[in-house]
């Protein structure tokens, strides 16, 4: 009899798991929204669809000294450790979460002893007991509740894989982009101290022909003055580089030391083979932030549908099998518990409203995230053209303000100028070559700032 009751009992079980296994699943399936982009980005004519965001971070950079500093940078970055923490969080979620929809199965023993004294005797009583039982029980996902919890926290887990590999894009930029800052201000020291180099020559100059009675003590004075000010840029610049080295070294996971540098600035980018952004249609697939928007919005979708599985009725079945010993007897149980909510104050419905507006938030987010990714890239191109027009014209006035430089001091020596038109001269020249310096720095930035901004380097 015992036999035949766990018999129908066992096969009840496995018809109910059964059918909440491959049950209906209430809610909306999920159905990625279709944004309107153009065919081509703005200020592009291209429509070649391969892209410089498909070349690998390293082989963007000549420099193996900034491989190295992005590679340490990837590797202790603290950032970037709160990425893969969240990614396992989200992991430890999405098993828990599909670790419901199975039996959940406890032992549970116990034993006891009692001494009992007889009335008018001195005699007592012993009792002892001792039992084992194993309970299971198990909700059955009749409308998927349970598969709509486990598909909000997959998603919630891709969205953290995305949100990392948009930490790692951001920080590769922020890496490259303090040390090309790095490199520009090593630049400035250098001009600098060149200036002062010609400044300590012009002093010279005229305090011998000051002694030979062809200058005065008024050209004297000037040229000190401008060697004192130049002079006096050599501090605030070393600050400056101080700074930069502080600022990188926390970008690597590391206290604040000194930076070890490789190629000059010019050297720095591979000419990369491939110069088009691509299409925008590709940035739905690369761009970490797009994904994690749409994750995120598939994580609240499936939301709905555990919210409306809550107004349903729901089954759940239990039982417990066990042995108890003195005397020897054998315990076993099987239940079925049907719940079906009548009145909450609405409390129910109003929690699938909540779980729609959620999902419409997420829904405005990743088209927001499109678009913005949009504007970026469209950003980014026009800067890249412009910083290349940029550099070209201040490379022109500095040729023009070497030239006005060489003339003046030619023509001062010759009795022809005064020595105000060479300092003004020199001043223009040490004016563009700083300019300069600080244009071809922001070319290269605005080279990784494309290549960010099309989704490179989450690879």
């Amino acid at each position: 009899m015992v036999r035949k009751y766990l018999k129908i009992s066992i096969l009840f079980l496995i018809f109910t798991a059964m059918f909440g296994i491959t049950g209906c699943k209430v809610g909306p399936k999920y159905v990625r929204p279709s944004v309107k982009t153009d065919s081509l980005f703005r200020f592009t004519q291209s429509g070649d669809t391969t892209s410089i965001a498909n070349i690998e971070w390293i082989r963007l950079f000549k420099d193996t000294v900034l491989q190295r500093l992005v590679q340490t940078g990837l590797k202790n970055n603290y950032n970037i450790r709160i990425a893969f923490s969240r990614i396992e969080e989200a992991r430890a979620a999405f098993k828990q979460s599909r670790g419901g929809q199975w039996p959940q199965i406890s032992a549970q023993a116990g034993g006891g002893w009692q001494q009992q004294s007889l009335s008018g005797s001195d005699k007592t009583i012993e009792f002892s007991s001792l039992a084992a039982t194993a309970q299971i029980s198990w909700e059955i996902d009749l409308w998927g509740k349970l598969r709509r919890a486990k598909e909000a926290a997959r998603a919630t887990l891709f969205a953290q894989v995305a949100y990392q590999q948009a930490v790692r894009i951001t920080l590769i930029n922020e890496i490259v982009t303090s040390y090309f800052n790095l490199l520009e201000s090593d630049n400035e020291l250098r001009i600098t101290r060149e200036n002062i180099v010609i400044r300590q020559v012009s002093l010279e100059l005229v305090r011998n022909k000051m002694i030979a009675g062809t200058a005065s003590g008024l050209v004297v004075a000037q040229a000190e003055a401008e060697l004192a000010q130049a002079m006096t840029k050599m501090p605030m610049l070393e600050m400056k580089v101080g700074e930069n080295e502080n600022n990188l070294s926390i970008l690597l996971g590391e206290a604040p030391h000194a930076i070890k540098r490789g190629l000059a600035m010019l050297d720095q980018i591979n000419t990369p083979g491939v110069k088009t952004p691509g299409v925008p249609g590709q940035l739905v697939f690369r761009r970490p932030d797009i994904i994690q928007a749409e994750q995120t919005l598939v994580a609240a979708n499936a939301n709905i549908g555990v919210a409306r599985a809550m107004m349903l009725p729901s089954l759940g079945i239990s039982g417990s099998i066990g042995a108890a010993f003195n005397p020897t007897n054998l315990v076993y149980s099987a239940l079925g518990n049907l719940v079906a909510p009548i009145f909450g104050g609405g409390q129910l419905r109003q929690g699938v409203k909540k779980a729609q507006a959620q999902k419409e938030q997420m829904l405005y987010s990743y088209q927001l995230s499109i678009i913005s990714a949009l504007k970026e890239v469209s950003n980014a191109l026009l800067e890249y053209q412009k910083q290349g027009e940029v550099v070209q014209s201040q490379q022109a006035t500095v040729n023009a303000a070497q030239t006005a430089f060489d003339l003046s001091n030619q023509l001062y020596n010759a009795g022809y100028a005064s020595y105000l038109d060479v300092i003004q001269a020199q001043q223009l020249l040490f004016s563009a070559q700083i300019a300069l310096s600080q244009a071809q720095s922001d070319e290269l930035t605005s080279v990784l700032n494309l290549y960010s901004s099309l989704g490179g380097g989450w690879k």
